[in-house]
């Protein structure tokens, strides 16, 4: 857990200096100066994710999600739902072990012309999917072998960062770095997403 630990620290700490900068550094200065904007959009995207403990015999796996935002003035109101999924092809074992969560989260944004970056983090409910014992089966190339199912679900601490290039009104295209801090299964990722709203 100490290397997740370790990313999920560095992700944060990078997170909290665009809070302190508000995120001035991002556009060179040229940030909005409206305090009293109302605006909002909807993320989806797909990326990858690192996840303590790994997601089967990985130490990472794919990830996707999306989010649902509302912006006022500098203030940022976001629920998210992310799922991390072991990553097998043909033949998979069963279950498959899978990470989620769904959160609502606050935070700070700072707009430009043509952009934004914002930072947030709240609480969440985190659950997911572990492999238990071995039950039997073939395995292998051409099998499948089955496990007991254990479920497990928990409460976590998420954190997110949203950093996004807005050409149109109302689409954009960028990058969503996530975590959660949680007992069970910590993770740390990115999404590439795109985003429809009304963004300026």
């Amino acid at each position: 857990m100490l290397k997740t630990r370790y990313y999920f620290l560095l992700f944060a700490g990078f997170l909290g200096y665009m809070f302190i900068s508000g995120g001035s550094f991002v556009y060179g200065q040229k940030t909005s100066s409206d305090g009293s904007g109302h605006f909002f959009w909807v993320n989806g995207g797909v990326g990858g994710s690192s996840v303590h403990g790994g997601l089967g015999s990985h130490p990472g796996a794919p990830s996707f999600g999306g989010s649902l935002c509302y912006q006022i003035g500098k203030n940022l109101l976001s629920f998210r739902y992310l799922r991390n999924e072991e990553f097998q092809i043909l033949w998979p074992d069963s279950p498959l072990e899978t990470v989620w969560d769904v959160g609502v989260l606050y935070g700070r944004i700072a707009k430009a012309s043509y952009g934004f970056a914002s930072i947030s983090t709240g609480i969440s409910l985190v659950g997911g999917v572990r492999r238990g014992r071995y039950l039997g089966g073939t395995g292998g190339w051409f099998g499948t072998s089955y496990y007991e199912e254990n479920d497990f679900i928990t409460v976590g601490i998420p954190v997110e960062g949203q950093l996004f290039w807005t050409p149109l009104p109302f689409f954009g295209i960028g990058f969503y770095g996530f975590a959660n801090l949680n007992t069970e299964k910590s993770f740390v990722g990115a999404l590439l997403c795109i985003q429809f709203g009304k963004l300026r």
